[in-house]
């Protein structure tokens, strides 16, 4: 017995709290990992979408009147018939 608290005891103390801060430290590193397994598929998401947006035809005010136009002034729709 060693100040009042028997050896044992003191050993399965001991035992417990360096559990506990075991099991803190891993809980907080699964979330770490967790986190970080997201960055990565959002940062793989990004490098693979699909870049075609830029050559994508738009509405706009071209050449040839109010259309649809690609980043080569070609005009994609041909307008209405009806217009004069």
């Amino acid at each position: 017995m060693t100040r009042g608290v028997p050896a044992g005891a003191a050993t399965a103390v001991l035992w417990i709290v360096k559990l506990a801060v075991l099991g803190m430290l891993l809980y907080t590193v699964s979330w770490l990992v967790l986190l970080l397994a997201f960055a990565v598929v959002a940062a793989w998401l990004a490098r693979n979408a699909d870049a075609d947006d830029e050559n994508q035809p738009e509405w706009r005010e071209g050449h040839s009147g109010h259309g649809l136009y690609d980043k080569n002034e070609w005009r994609h729709d041909m307008g209405d018939s009806d217009e004069s």
